[in-house]
């Protein structure tokens, strides 16, 4: 887990750095003594729990709560203070846990364990990645697909970002130089029957959902960078620069390719075109 510690007194920082040393996956990478510095390091690295103070001349921990969350939402906070009268403040801002102090090393290791717990339930076991070429993750390893019509149509589902790909729309991009009919037809409905099944064998069935002549995904249940990209984090940005492309096996995403270009200013070609 990747912590980091903000607090406006030396010594503070200092002793949680000594409660916190050598704790079995724990790494403390940062410490602060001004909010704004925290801000900034949370916009262009991943943290997975803030341990703050609420006390702090400028910016008080409430506030850099509420300003932390808006940048990751799925951010672990914790707050360490002398004081208990800020503990509705905290809960306001929807704050974790509430640590006071003086605490010890026992304190910290139980906050912590909590922490990962609750960091673990938040982190979304399903990662779709479309920068270059697709590619399906459950939990950080890559799924396999023996149907390659059945992972573009879930590639399309992912593009779709929740929206209903119907029956006729996935033969048209998929099957584009076949006759609409019974065969094909068939043809889409094995695709549907091996992502349920494929996604049911991982125990992520409800990512894929399909319903009369129609599927989607559900995208509350997944992570991607598509998805990061059009929420403005900037790992999406850095990802999407160094790749410049989009699904390039699909020609069908180049519309979205040459949208998010616009949205990016980005420049290059995608090699679906050549």
């Amino acid at each position: 887990m990747r912590v980091i510690a903000v607090d406006d007194e030396d010594l503070a920082l200092e002793q949680f750095r000594m409660e916190i040393e050598n704790i079995q996956g724990v790494e403390l990478v940062e410490t602060f003594s001004w909010p704004e510095e925290a801000l900034e390091y949370i916009e262009k690295n991943t943290v997975e729990a803030a341990f703050l103070d609420i006390e702090m001349p400028g910016m008080s921990g409430i506030e850099l709560a509420e300003k932390m969350r808006k940048i990751c939402p799925e951010l672990v906070i914790i707050f360490i203070t002398g004081y208990e009268q800020y503990a509705l403040d905290a809960f306001r801002v929807k704050a974790d846990y509430y640590m006071l102090k003086p605490y010890d090393r026992k304190d910290i290791l139980e906050v912590l364990e909590r922490a990962r717990l609750l960091a673990q339930r938040q982190k979304k076991r399903v990662y779709f990645q479309t920068f270059g070429r697709f590619d399906m993750f459950v939990d950080g390893q890559a799924v396999h697909f023996s149907n390659m019509k059945a992972k573009e149509l879930l590639a399309l589902c992912v593009d779709r970002q929740g929206g209903s790909v119907t029956l006729a729309e996935a033969v048209d991009k998929l099957w584009e130089d076949r006759t609409y009919d019974d065969k094909v037809k068939n043809l889409y409905r094995k695709a549907v029957m091996y992502l349920r099944q494929l996604m049911k064998e991982h125990g992520v069935d409800e990512v894929f959902r399909s319903s009369r002549g129609a599927c989607n995904i559900d995208p509350a249940k997944v992570d991607c960078d598509y998805y990061q990209l059009l929420d403005g984090k900037p790992a999406a940005m850095r990802l999407w620069k160094v790749a410049d492309s989009y699904l390039e096996e699909y020609s069908w995403a180049e519309e979205t390719y040459a949208g998010l270009l616009k949205l990016t200013g980005g420049g290059g070609k995608n090699t679906s075109e050549e």
